[in-house]
């Protein structure tokens, strides 16, 4: 007999910073085509990748990054431009803790 508690990921993150080096530049979009479509390197943080927070990652996660980048998009959902845990919960994490 016991008891089981789940709790929550409690990663910190930056919401598009794919290949977590702490900032969102135009090597994320990449870095998520890449692992995608080539068979590249995975995202360490699947949240972080996420970067429209639909709880999936597919192509419209970098399409949303570029946008936000380049043409003056929709910001990011939070975690922003700064570190912070998914307050959405959805079925991705992240490899790693900081």
């Amino acid at each position: 007999n016991g008891i089981v508690s789940v709790l929550p990921d409690g990663t910190l993150f930056i919401r598009g910073d794919t290949n977590g080096d702490g900032q969102i530049n135009i090597s994320d979009p990449q870095d998520t085509l890449s692992y995608l479509f080539l068979g590249g390197r995975r995202p360490a943080c699947y949240d972080a990748a996420d970067a429209n927070d639909d709880g999936r990652l597919d192509v419209s996660d970098p399409v949303a990054t570029l946008s936000w980048l380049f043409l003056g998009g929709r910001a990011l959902p939070p975690p922003g431009e700064t570190e912070g845990e998914d307050p959405t919960p959805d079925a991705l994490g992240c490899y790693y803790r900081r």
